[in-house]
């Protein structure tokens, strides 16, 4: 397989992952991170933002970003609201350690693992990103 190939499969993979998970959001109680996200969102914003409202946004966010990565382009600005979500992402970790870890500080819960699984999207992110820097150089 060629390098644009693989790049390409894993652009879209992050798209497809990112689409997906990001559409379950938009109906109530379907998406298991429904819960742990309205947790979240609420301690980050100071409650200011109605959950029913905060679960859109939510999913809307991460829908634009899967919708970028397969589009492709844009790149610097999907990855950059990329990142943002996926430094959001570990907040938990700080937040809810009763949530994400069975023995702390080493011994992750599935929720845990859930947000700790998020470390291998953010790789996928920056090696579509440099790609595709690399190839505007030229």
């Amino acid at each position: 397989m060629r390098l644009d190939t693989a790049i390409f499969l894993l652009r879209m993979s992050l798209g497809v992952c990112f689409v997906w998970f990001g559409t379950l959001k938009f109906f109530p109680s379907v998406s298991p991170a429904e819960q742990l996200a309205l947790m979240t969102i609420d301690l980050l914003t100071f409650g200011l933002i109605v959950p029913v409202v905060a679960i859109k946004l939510l999913a809307l966010w991460e829908v634009l970003i899967g919708i970028g990565f397969i589009w492709g382009k844009k790149l610097e600005w999907t990855l950059g609201i990329f990142l943002v979500h996926m430094v959001l992402t570990f907040t938990p970790l700080v937040f809810f350690p009763d949530l994400c870890f069975t023995n702390p500080p080493y011994a992750f819960s599935l929720v845990g693992q859930y947000i700790v699984k998020n470390l291998v999207l953010i790789m996928g992110g920056v090696i579509v990103y440099i790609t595709y820097r690399e190839k505007k150089r030229f």
